[in-house]
């Protein structure tokens, strides 16, 4: 039983993974559902804890080898590990790639007792509500989502806006635990498949989004100038060949005629290689390098582009530094900057107590240890178009995104998204995390501009659709004029995952009503 229960988790956690973009090829809507439905059926047998453990590892064990199998090159290359010590150490993250996974099973097992005495619909309710859950709030290194994988028919989704990936998530998990109770004893819940049903059907249907004010032309351009992490650091550390051939780079591209006027001109994340330190007083005084007043005075374009901002409060190295985007007018003058908020651990700080990050820092220089922003910026350009910002993996985060949005006063026309993904080379990681991308784009209806270093750069639309894309590897402009107007809030935006508690609080409601009069009729 022991094996043929392994080999069954080890089944469902390539599924789970061939749900997201792989070295296998692009996402598959159905593998997900399948992988977690086979580990949820596992789940469910009269087994105790530890052996339920020994397969929710089996399933990460495939999960992380397949879906992150690039952790291990990015470990080579950027911690400068040989290959077995880096492979070794990328293994260690199958226990933790999950830990909302741990988390519910902890739930289950210890409630399975209990949920006998209910009827099974309502089991299913509440084991549904528990995942949904524990996979939104428990943060994880890479938030990956069973709801995600819908993003690939995101013009039919009528009630991303309304729900976001947590709806996604709970009528995959309906249909599975439908299939489950069949396969133990031939029962299932006529009222939640005919809902899952209705909610397939008016998907394509419902429509809340509505332009608010008229669409305005923007004529925009992404430089991808595909500079190798090599190049980048060696430019970061002042080598001076190094840091001509980047500057070099992204103005000879800058600088390239367009056919159309040009409005914005988007630089990545961390492109500039040396720190800017702002003027303490006057934003527009600071001192901007010579190359930014050219690009933009040659085009009267509004610059964004990636750097670091000098922390004029710190001298030493920890949190000297902000991984920053500034806003450069079309006369060349500095005016906005955003600074990151969410550093992603291991690369941009440690996980551990301020004090302790202090003591490391100088010991460890292959972490930045940047200061953390602290305020939400809204970019106004001469075109007439606002937009907010958001750097590297903080898009991954709807409640970060939801917080950012519901803290400004008007409704940007776009989200600009500023990565650099030169790190994890030619594997599946830029695929992916564009792929993790794509959801915000559906619950706020915001396009999404994403200006990368190697790749991929693209302009995504309302419905997680690309309308233009830079490849992986690619050096070049995507050069792009779209018609940007400003939409209302969605209720994903102002009410969250509230939501989906209204949601399950009306299936609660409906379920309880149902049975009473199921038994009144018996």
């Amino acid at each position: 039983m022991f094996k043929k229960h392994a080999l069954f988790a080890l089944i469902a956690g390539t599924l789970y993974a061939l749900g997201f973009p792989s070295f296998l090829g692009k996402t598959l809507l159905i593998t997900p559902i399948i992988g977690i439905g086979i580990l949820l059926y596992l789940f469910e047998q009269e087994l105790n804890l530890k052996q339920k453990l020994i397969r929710l590892t089996l399933f990460n064990l495939t999960f992380n080898t397949i879906g992150f199998y690039w952790i291990t090159s990015t470990l080579q290359e950027f911690g400068e590990l040989p290959f077995i010590v880096a492979f070794t150490l990328a293994l260690f993250f199958t226990f933790v790639i999950t830990p909302h996974l741990y988390i519910f099973l902890g739930i289950q097992h210890f409630t399975q007792s209990k949920r006998s005495k209910l009827g099974f619909e309502i089991n299913i309710l509440l084991l549904t509500l528990s995942y949904t859950v524990c996979e939104y709030f428990i943060p994880q290194q890479f938030p990956v989502m069973l709801g995600q994988p819908w993003a690939v028919i995101g013009e039919y989704l009528g009630f991303a806006n309304i729900g976001g990936i947590p709806f996604y998530t709970t009528f995959s998990l309906i249909l599975i635990y439908n299939i489950i109770q069949y396969l133990k004893d031939q029962r299932y819940s006529k009222f939640q498949l005919a809902l899952l049903l209705a909610f397939i059907i008016l998907n394509p249907i419902v429509n809340t989004t509505k332009e608010q004010t008229a669409p305005k032309t923007l004529n925009m351009r992404l430089v991808q100038a595909n500079i190798s992490s090599f190049l980048k650091v060696d430019a970061e550390k002042g080598i001076y060949a190094s840091v001509g051939e980047v500057i070099r780079r992204y103005q000879s591209l800058s600088q390239k005629e367009s056919q159309r006027p040009l409005d914005l001109i988007i630089w990545p994340e961390t492109a500039y290689p040396y720190s800017i330190e702002r003027d303490p007083k006057n934003i527009q005084l600071t001192e901007l390098p010579i190359v930014f007043k050219d690009i933009a005075l040659k085009h009267r374009s509004d610059l964004f582009i990636g750097g670091y901002d000098h922390k004029v409060t710190r001298k030493d190295y920890f949190k000297s530094e902000y991984n920053t985007n500034f806003h450069i007018s079309p006369n060349g003058n500095l005016k906005d900057v955003y600074h990151k908020h969410i550093l992603i651990p291991f690369g941009e700080t440690l996980p551990f107590p301020h004090f302790i990050n202090e003591m490391l820092a100088p010991m460890l220089s292959n972490i930045s240890f940047f200061a953390e922003g602290e305020r939400y910026s809204v970019f106004n350009t001469k075109s007439e178009h606002s937009f907010i910002n958001t750097i590297c993996y903080e898009i991954l985060k709807p409640e970060y995104v939801r917080d950012y949005l519901n803290s400004i006063e008007k409704r940007p026309h776009a989200l600009i998204n500023l990565t650099n993904d030169s790190w994890y080379g030619d594997t599946a990681e830029p695929e992916q995390h564009l792929f993790l991308t794509l959801w915000r784009s559906l619950e706020f209806d915001l396009p999404i501009i994403r200006s990368t270093n190697t790749g991929i750069s693209t302009i995504v639309n309302i419905h997680a659709q690309e309308l233009k894309r830079l490849g992986v590897g690619i050096t070049g402009n995507l050069d792009y004029t779209m018609e940007l107007g400003k939409r209302e809030a969605t209720l994903f935006q102002k009410f969250g995952f509230l939501n989906t508690i209204f949601l399950y609080f009306i299936l609660f409601i409906f379920q309880i009503l149902l049975l009473k009069y199921k038994h009144n009729e018996d």
